[in-house]
């Protein structure tokens, strides 16, 4: 069986069980490249695609217009790549679903609401319900959990509720990114550029963003803002001291135990799992001298 019949034969299965699918391209009968002009409607945000400034990406509808899934130009490989907000609002729901798996809901005013399916990560992994969004911060990564057919791929909506704060799939409306109208069914854009880049766009600095054999020092107490990484022995630092962590949560033999000294006096010793080791020191805002990995603390 040709690659394109067996793509066809497995989204037709996955249809009939009411699953997403992110393919690399689109079927036979897909339009490229079709886009429609019709403008947003009066009062909805100004919503982009929810990925780093200037990347393109792969658009389709498939069958569940007008929802979207979306994948990387091409789809070289979606899985893991960073997911932002479509616009500035407030994290209204996170949670699981057989169906979309990690999931969070954003409120933007006016009634509308964005949806993010299928997320890597448990849905609170980067924000919490209640938490402000701005187009420059990433809610989450690119997954494939629950029931996307294990295709790593965002399945994305823009919703509307006049009244409330959680909305389901009866919510959908047509996608604007940009003021220009995405959807129509089996409709594929095989190249779009995001224009997310109303404001510079940086990972929240949390855990997951050091990497192993590395000690990350944040300036803001949540564990986000300025960073200085360091995996060796640093004489100095100007970086202002709140919170830190080590190798991504992981422990790693002999690299977890660091010796910290400042320019105000005094000295902590990081290790992993210990709680000055993984979170807000008790005097934050110092400055680091030094940092020296060495052995088991005392």
């Amino acid at each position: 069986m040709s690659y394109a019949r067996l793509r066809a034969a497995l989204l037709a299965f996955l249809t009939a069980l009411g699953l997403t699918l992110g393919l690399g391209a689109a079927t036979a009968g897909a339009a490229a490249d079709t886009r429609t002009t019709a403008a947003p409607p009066a009062g909805k945000p100004a919503f982009q695609l929810p990925f780093a400034c200037g990347t393109q990406w792969q658009l389709n509808t498939w069958d569940h217009d007008p929802a979207l899934d979306i994948v990387k130009e091409g789809n070289p490989g979606s899985d893991g790549l960073p997911v932002y907000a479509s616009a500035p609002g407030t994290v209204s729901a996170a949670y699981w679903n057989n169906g979309s798996g990690n999931t969070l809901q954003i409120s933007h005013g006016n009634g509308w609401f964005t949806a993010y399916y299928h997320l890597q990560e448990a849905p609170t992994a980067y924000v919490k319900v209640g938490g402000q969004v701005t187009g420059a911060t990433q809610i989450g990564r690119v997954g494939k959990s629950g029931a996307a057919g294990g295709w790593a791929h965002l399945h994305y909506e823009q919703r509307y509720l006049a009244s409330g704060t959680f909305t389901d799939e009866s919510h959908r409306r047509p996608v604007h990114f940009g003021g220009v109208e995405y959807s129509g069914a089996g409709r594929q854009w095989a190249s779009v550029t995001s224009g997310n880049c109303a404001q510079p766009q940086t990972a929240p600095y949390q855990p997951w963003n050091c990497p192993n054999g590395s000690v990350c020092f944040y300036s803001e107490t949540g564990g986000r803002g300025t960073v200085c990484k360091t995996d060796r022995n640093v004489p100095a630092s100007s970086c202002g001291l709140r919170k830190s962590f080590f190798n991504n949560g992981n422990p790693e033999a002999g690299g977890d135990h660091v010796y910290v000294s400042f320019a105000e006096g005094g000295t902590s010793c990081l290790h992993h799992g210990w709680a000055d080791g993984r979170g807000d020191f008790a005097a934050g805002g110092r400055t680091i001298k030094s940092v020296t990995w060495g052995g088991e603390c005392a």
